[in-house]
């Protein structure tokens, strides 16, 4: 049997807080999910970083003629995840270049005829995550993440089991606890502006990107 082309154009990303980071951001920036969510590009978790690097070549194959965009975290180095998604690409006929653009990516498959679309958490030049992008959302003047930093690193002295990997991470999470709903996940707590920089320009930057993969004028 044929694999069955899909319905939309989609956006897979490592999981559920990625998911739902995006779809509110995208909101925010005007994009009706709520109403016109059959008419706008689908965004997919893919279950982990891994399971995303090892779904891009067959989800070009399978979005021949309609955009496909894939959002992962650069991690550290940044240069070796870029290494790892060009690996990727080449697999589905997609030319990228030795790094990549801090614009993000967006690229073409001659073999598969589609327009395929790559962003680094947080902004292709820097290593990080999607919390490295969340962090650009928060308020410069913003002192309470400030309290959010020390009280973490004093949990850290005091016996707090998060590895260093994680410090950005706890971090985030113990700011949301102080705000006026404690505990929001990351995409209600940007519906509800506890995040106030919906336009950084880390934020504008990839609803740039995601307009010129899917081709959406802006309104």
């Amino acid at each position: 049997m044929m694999p069955q082309r899909m319905e939309r154009p989609t956006l897979r990303v490592e999981g559920a807080d990625d998911l739902h980071t995006v779809l509110h951001l995208l909101i925010l920036h005007g994009f009706d999910y709520d109403n016109r969510s059959d008419s706008l590009p689908e965004i997919k978790e893919s279950g982990g970083v891994n399971k995303l690097l090892e779904a891009i070549p067959t989800g070009v194959k399978l979005s021949t003629q309609r955009p496909i965009g894939f959002m992962l975290d650069a991690d550290m180095p940044l240069a070796n995840r870029w290494r790892e998604v060009r690996g990727q690409l080449e697999k589905a006929g997609v030319d990228a270049p030795e790094w990549p653009p801090s614009e993000g990516f967006v690229g073409t498959s001659g073999r598969y005829k589609s327009r395929v679309g790559v962003w680094l958490m947080p902004d292709n030049e820097h290593d990080g995550m999607l919390e490295s992008f969340l962090q650009t959302l928060i308020k410069e003047d913003d002192f309470l993440v400030r309290h959010a930093e020390s009280a973490t690193d004093q949990a850290r002295d005091l016996g707090a089991a998060f590895a260093e990997v994680n410090r950005l991470k706890a971090v985030l999470h113990a700011w949301l606890a102080w705000q006026k709903e404690p505990g929001l996940p990351y995409g209600s707590a940007i519906r509800a502006r506890f995040f106030q920089r919906h336009d950084s320009p880390a934020a504008e930057r990839f609803v740039a990107w995601f307009r010129r993969l899917y081709a959406i004028e802006q309104q």
